[in-house]
C-alpha cells in the first residue's frame, strides 16, 4: 500500500513541476523529532529525513506535499523475559499537505496536516537467534506547525 502512494505522489510532484515553470521548487530535509506526551515515555528522539514539493502562489504564500521516514528508538537498552531480549522501536511516515507563509526571502512558518503511518518494531535475541517481529502500519491524522530557512542552491 505505501508503494502506490509513493508512486502516486512522485507522478503528482513530477505533473506540477512540469506545467508550474519557476513556481515549483522541490527540496530535501533532515528531521528531528522529538517525542511528547505518553509517547516520550516510550521512545526517543527521532532522526529522519523527507522530501518536500513546494507551490508558490505568490512571493509569501505557497502549498506545499512532503513525504517523510522518521525512526524513534524504544527507551532503555531493551528488555528481558524468558531468556529473550526485546528491544523496540517505532517507525513513523508522514504524509502531509501544508501551508507556507515567508517572512523574509529565506525564513517562513508553516502549518502541515495528513496522515502518519506508525509501525512497532521489536528485535528479540536469545543465546541461538535473533528474530524481528514487526506489527502492520496503522493510521493516524495530526498536525503541526514549524519554522524553517529556505537556502535556493541556484537563481531563479
Amino acid at each position: 500500500m505505501p508503494t502506490r502512494i509513493y508512486l502516486c505522489l512522485l507522478v503528482f510532484l513530477l505533473t506540477i513541476s512540469l506545467f508550474s515553470q519557476s513556481r515549483f521548487n522541490a527540496g530535501a530535509s533532515f528531521n528531528i523529532g522529538f517525542p511528547t506526551g505518553s509517547f516520550s515515555d516510550l521512545a526517543k528522539t527521532g532522526i529522519g529525513g523527507s522530501a518536500i514539493g513546494e507551490f508558490a502562489f505568490s512571493e509569501q504564500v505557497s502549498i506545499t506535499l512532503s513525504a517523510s521516514y522518521q525512526n524513534f528508538p524504544g527507551k532503555g537498552e531493551g528488555f528481558a523475559a524468558q531468556g529473550e531480549v526485546y528491544d523496540f522501536s517505532v517507525n513513523a511516515i508522514p504524509l502531509l499537505a501544508g501551508v507556507r507563509y515567508y517572512f523574509s526571502e529565506e525564513f517562513f512558518g508553516s502549518f502541515e496536516a495528513g496522515a502518519n503511518f506508525f509501525r512497532v518494531t521489536a528485535d528479540i535475541y536469545d543465546v541461538y537467534s535473533e528474530e524481528k517481529v514487526s506489527t502492520d502500519y496503522e493510521v493516524k491524522y495530526g498536525g503541526g506547525i514549524g519554522a524553517g530557512y529556505r537556502y535556493r542552491l541556484a537563481e531563479p
